[in-house]
């Protein structure tokens, strides 16, 4: 840089802070990022698109790229008692991977109690577990096993991935594997949410039938995100059945399904003018807590909630379980030597 440049700058002067080599760091440091971004990572750059494809960067969840408003609803939208059936069908398919033996029993024994608790829900609700490929042979025997005892695996032609298109995979395998009319709604769900089955179809039972998107509106504050267009928490959300069988055989997804799934998701959608009934879960579906501070994604167990994620780990899981007296109805028996629930 010229001593021209520097007077003109303002850093030529005795006791600038800033010197030559602070500048050629600064040089440096924004090509390294520059690299990092376009060459590295760079699947990350193109959440970029969000901000300038499209027709910029929307403010409000109506400002969808030019497309139509949309309803915005919270979760507090009154539904049915959780024992009446109102006639939707719900397909919840879980993403998970094939060694993951224990979490998917757990979560077969957790919503099968549900379902005994409150036997409308079996009329309302299929739960399948979404794998890609299996390519272990030890994986390839349990998995088939898990199968024919229970019938509740869904398994993709596809390579096992998180944001390389499983997602856009299961909504287009649903759409063609089941007859239109079977299910009201399919759900993408993670295998480390918690989801409260009666409270869920109660807040479907309120919501439209057609062109819904229902979930965890993020972005959800400005502090923790970048201002993406609005999309729903890949925790867990909700497509009416014309959207999932849309998504099947849109242009739109089929040729943009990688990158964070999520996101993408709602991507197609606000593109599209697509899901102008939404549903904000908000605080009923939030991120477990434990020691971290509360945030409008990160909240206390409350007793109305529909879904809970980032139970990563069992203990987790069983703060969760007991806090909404998931074992109540286990019967006094002196066969259980059991210590006392937290």
């Amino acid at each position: 840089m010229s001593s021209s440049m520097y007077k003109q700058l303002g850093l030529g002067a005795t006791g600038s802070p800033v010197t030559a080599t602070h500048l050629l760091l600064l040089v440096l440091g924004a090509g390294f990022l520059a690299l990092t971004v376009f060459v590295v990572h760079p699947n990350d750059f193109r959440l970029q698109s969000f901000f300038s494809g499209g027709g910029g960067c929307p403010g409000t969840p109506t400002d969808l790229h030019g497309a139509a408003p949309v309803t915005m609803q919270r979760a507090d939208t009154p539904g049915v008692s959780p024992d009446e059936h109102p006639g939707a069908r719900v397909l919840i398919g879980i993403q998970t991977m094939p060694a993951k033996y224990e979490r998917r029993n757990l979560l077969r024994t957790v919503y099968a109690l549900q379902v005994r608790e409150h036997p409308a829900l079996a009329a309302a609700v299929d739960v399948r577990f979404v794998l890609c490929n299996v390519t272990s042979p030890v994986d390839a025997v349990l998995v088939s096993l898990e199968a024919m005892r229970y019938n509740d695996i869904l398994l993709l032609n596809c390579a096992e991935n998180m944001d390389g298109g499983k997602t856009y995979d299961f909504f287009s395998t649903v759409a063609r594997a089941f007859p239109n009319g079977t299910y009201d709604y399919v759900m993408k769900a993670d295998d480390d949410t918690y989801l409260r089955l009666p409270a869920l179809t109660s807040w479907l039972s309120a919501a439209a039938r057609e062109d819904a998107y229902l979930g965890l509106v993020m972005p959800c504050d400005t502090e923790n995100f970048y201002p993406f267009p609005p999309f729903m928490s890949g925790m867990g959300y909700v497509l009416s059945w014309d959207l999932v069988a849309w998504v099947a055989t849109s242009e739109t997804s089929r040729r943009d399904h990688v990158g964070p799934e999520d996101m993408w998701t709602g991507r197609w959608l606000n593109v599209a003018g697509k899901a102008k009934n939404r549903y904000d879960g908000a605080p009923r579906m939030y991120n477990y807590r434990g020691d971290s501070p509360v945030n409008c994604f990160r909240r206390d167990f409350h007793p109305d909630t529909i879904a809970v994620h980032m139970l990563k780990d069992d203990k987790r899981w069983a703060e969760t379980l007991a806090y909404f007296n998931a074992t109540a109805a286990l019967p006094t028996s002196g066969l259980y030597h059991l210590p006392s629930v937290p």
